[in-house]
């Protein structure tokens, strides 16, 4: 029945319609392309047998820090005296703080590869205090976030953005409390995340640029591919992120849809690419 249903055990029919429940449609293709070329080394040992639906602990929101960077230091958001660690503090902090609407209000943050014009020249930027944060699954941007605002900035920007989902209303753009601040609507229809982080496991970083890489050529191909500055609406961003757990079950791919849906797939392999990207439609 597809990649969704071999990812989660496809001789369960109740896992099927714990699926759908979720809201993921079932796919009826394949769920490997076999016009990929792309392979990963022979070295690569992942654990392939383990049952992985539901094996991972449920959160609200992911903020992920814009770096422009593909691989960081063991613990990516420990490095004080940068936005990186303010926001991580911020999310420990007010792990209970906010009401989601769904079965956890952690926050998730993670560092990405994510970049912006303002790492070639601003030293702020490069020095890691200010910088760029995508807050999923609100697909919303909080640019030139100073480490020293995270705490304010993020207290009223999250409750702003619960409150217009639950009136379905649009979100407030501009804080004159912060004027430095831009808030933007995130024009892609999904973000895929790839675990790169060789530092933490040479397996992350040896399979995520071979899957981005099949997963670019797919994209430029539906013309949905978006580079970091490309904001033309409807494209799809392929992007790595650091450690995320489950590195043995690499390749690791994470996928927010526009539409509010989320999923963590494992084990991943190049010749599923197409048939990912495919049900994201």
């Amino acid at each position: 029945m597809g990649l969704f249903n071999r990812v989660f055990g496809s001789s369960e029919e109740s896992k099927s319609r714990e699926i759908q429940a979720k809201g993921f449609e079932i796919s009826s293709c394949s769920d490997q392309c076999d016009d990929c070329i792309g392979k990963f080394p022979k070295s690569i040992k992942v654990e392939e047998e383990a049952n992985l639906w539901n094996s991972t602990n449920p959160y609200g929101l992911h903020i992920v820090v814009a770096t422009g960077k593909t691989d960081w230091p063991h613990d990516a958001t420990g490095v004080s005296k940068t936005l990186a660690h303010s926001v991580a503090k911020y999310a420990s902090k007010y792990e209970t703080k906010f009401n989601f609407g769904v079965d956890s209000s952690k926050i998730k943050v993670t560092v990405g590869s994510i970049s912006s014009k303002q790492f070639e020249s601003n030293e702020d930027y490069i020095n890691g205090t200010v910088g760029d944060v995508l807050l999923l699954p609100f697909f919303i941007w909080i640019k030139n976030l100073n480490m020293n605002d995270v705490e304010q900035v993020l207290n009223l920007v999250i409750a702003n953005l619960i409150d217009a989902r639950a009136q379905s209303i649009k979100p407030i753009l501009n804080y004159q409390e912060f004027p430095n601040i831009k808030i933007e609507i995130d024009e892609n229809d999904s973000h895929i995340f790839l675990c790169s982080h060789k530092t933490r496991d040479k397996r992350c970083g040896l399979t995520a640029p071979i899957m981005k890489k099949e997963m670019d050529i797919y994209l430029r191909d539906l013309g949905k591919y978006r580079d970091f500055d490309d904001v033309r609406p409807g494209g799809v961003s392929v992007s790595f992120i650091n450690h995320i757990g489950g590195h043995k079950y690499a390749a690791n791919v994470l996928i927010y849809l526009k539409n509010g849906k989320n999923i963590w797939l494992a084990n991943c392999k190049p010749n599923n690419v197409k048939p990912i990207i495919d049900d994201l439609a």
